[in-house]
C-alpha cells in the first residue's frame, strides 16, 4: 500500500472527487479525515471507509474561514497524531455568471471557498508537517485556469490564482521536504457537472472536448492523487497535472 499509515485530510470529502480521493487513499492504507460543509455525505464517505477495515473521520468545516481550519487541522491531529496530506479539493463550482451580472459577494464568495480555502489550509497544515519532516499538499486546479470560458470569471480566476499558489508554496515548503503539486480535471462526472449537463445541455459540446469522447470519472483523479500523495512523486514540485482527456488539446 503507498500511503499505509500516512493521515490525510480530503476537503470536500464528501461528494464527487474528494469522495474519490479519500476512498482511494483508505484503499492505500491512509488513515482519512474528510471535511465539507454537510455532515451527512461524509459520514456515509466514513462509515464506508469503516467497512473496508479503513480508520476515517468526518468533521464539519467552513474551509473559508480560519477558525474552521484550525479547528479541523487540530481534530485530525487529536484524532491520528499526525498529518502528512493535505489534498485542497473544495470549491465553488455553481456560480456561472458574466461579469457584469455578478455581485461582489458572489465574487468574494467563489474566491473564499475555492483559492481562500487553499491559503488557509497549507499555512496551517504546514507546521505539522515540518515537525513530521515530511509531507504532501494537492491542490485541485482547472483546465479553467488555463483555458477560461464566458461566465466562468470568478471560477476560472480563483483556479488560476490555485495552481499559481501552488509554485509558490512549492519553492516555500520545499525546503521543509514538503512536496506541493496541482492537478487540473477536465470534464469529470461529478454530482455538480451531472446538474449543470442538466440544466445547460451541452453534453455534446463536453464530448467534442475529449479526444476520448467521453465524460472522465472522479476515481481517474484520484488515482493521479494516489499517484502525487506517494513516494513515486517525490521529485516532483509546483507540477499541475492534467487530467482533462484531452481538453486543453484539442
Amino acid at each position: 500500500m503507498k500511503l499505509k499509515d500516512k493521515v490525510a485530510i480530503v476537503t470536500g470529502g464528501g461528494t464527487g472527487i474528494g469522495k474519490a480521493c479519500a476512498l482511494r487513499f483508505a484503499r492505500e492504507g491512509a488513515k482519512l479525515v474528510v471535511a465539507g460543509l454537510d455532515l451527512a455525505p461524509l459520514e456515509e464517505v466514513v462509515s464506508q471507509i469503516g467497512a473496508a477495515g479503513g480508520s476515517g473521520l468526518a468533521v464539519q468545516a467552513d474551509v473559508r474561514r480560519v477558525d474552521d481550519t484550525q479547528d479541523l487541522v487540530a481534530k485530525t491531529l487529536s484524532a491520528f497524531g499526525s498529518l502528512q496530506i493535505l489534498v485542497n479539493n473544495a470549491a465553488t463550482v455553481d456560480l456561472s455568471k458574466r461579469v457584469e451580472e455578478m455581485t461582489v459577494a458572489e465574487w468574494d464568495g467563489c474566491l473564499n471557498a475555492t483559492l481562500r480555502s487553499v491559503f488557509l489550509l497549507s499555512k496551517g497544515a504546514a507546521p505539522e508537517m515540518r515537525r513530521a519532516g515530511a509531507g504532501v499538499i494537492i491542490n485541485l486546479g482547472s483546465v479553467g485556469a488555463v483555458a477560461p470560458w464566458a461566465a466562468g470569471a470568478a471560477y476560472c480566476s480563483a483556479k488560476a490564482g490555485v495552481l499559481a499558489l501552488t509554485k509558490v508554496l512549492a519553492i516555500e515548503y520545499g525546503p521543509w521536504n514538503i512536496r506541493v503539486n496541482a492537478i487540473s480535471p477536465g470534464a469529470i462526472m461529478t454530482p455538480h457537472l451531472e446538474a449543470a449537463i442538466e440544466k445547460h445541455g451541452h453534453l455534446k459540446q463536453l464530448l467534442a472536448k475529449s479526444v476520448y469522447a467521453r465524460i472522465g470519472q472522479p476515481e481517474e483523479i484520484a488515482n493521479v492523487a494516489a499517484f502525487l500523495a506517494s513516494a513515486e512523486a517525490s521529485f516532483m514540485a509546483g507540477a499541475n497535472v492534467l487530467v482533462d482527456g484531452g481538453f486543453l488539446t484539442l
